[in-house]
């Protein structure tokens, strides 16, 4: 049936992908180490979705993206850039 076809709800786009970067302490240890960038992203969101995303919106080629589900609920990623 043709309307089975159609995706359901609204499309994730950049600004639904990435809710807010995460600017702590560890992680500007971190970024002196391995150049990670950490986001907290949508929970039904995966790597290929989240690449893109961080892809438009800093003009950046990312290397490897690893996810971690928290306990309370959110989605931290950790996406880490070429030199």
């Amino acid at each position: 049936h043709p309307s089975n076809l159609e995706p359901h709800g609204p499309k994730m786009d950049v600004y639904r992908t990435l809710f807010q970067p995460l600017n702590i302490e560890n992680t500007m240890n971190k970024i002196k180490d391995n150049n990670p960038l950490l986001f907290i992203v949508n929970i039904k969101v995966n790597k290929k979705q989240i690449a893109e995303a961080v892809k438009k919106l800093y003009d950046v080629t990312p290397l490897c993206e690893n996810v971690l589900i928290q306990t309370n609920g959110k989605k931290k990623a950790f996406v880490r850039l070429k030199p």
